[in-house]
């Protein structure tokens, strides 16, 4: 998809041909921005998983402005004015926005499931395992 002016078809556009800069395009956020240097291994894996699990929740749920909050308040750990200048709104907005998106992810707790299975605690440990080592031949369970 491109991101310049409509062009004539069979007429090349140059200002289409121009590499944008890496910031431009979405990442995943770089562990050292995430996760505290310092950490044992197994916090920084619980740290990075609940980063995973707050982006799906958020995206699944939320406003868009409540997501923005949320994830960068309470998983990246920015205050209310830096986020509030971030978006471009004030403190008070950036506040009432994660005091919104709190409430409507306390209401999704009641659709938490339940704890899984002994089988499917192992279904879950093999896929991740291929997934991991990126075995797509692995062998069905």
């Amino acid at each position: 998809m491109s991101e310049g002016p409509p062009a004539a078809s069979g007429s090349p556009n140059p200002e289409l041909l121009i590499q944008r800069p890496r910031e431009h395009w979405i990442e995943p956020i770089a562990d050292a921005r995430a996760l505290p240097a310092d950490a044992d291994p197994a916090a920084r894996a619980i740290l990075r998983q609940s980063i995973r699990l707050a982006f799906v929740a958020a995206l699944q749920n939320l406003a868009p402005k409540q997501r923005a909050v949320l994830l960068l308040m309470e998983v990246l750990g920015w205050s209310a004015a830096e986020v509030a200048e971030s978006l471009e709104t004030s403190v008070a907005a950036v506040n009432s926005a994660l005091q919104r998106a709190r409430a409507t992810l306390a209401n999704r707790q009641d659709s938490v499931p339940a704890a899984l299975s002994a089988s499917q605690k192992s279904l879950l440990k093999r896929y991740v395992s291929a997934f991991e080592r990126y075995d797509v031949d692995a062998p069905p369970p």
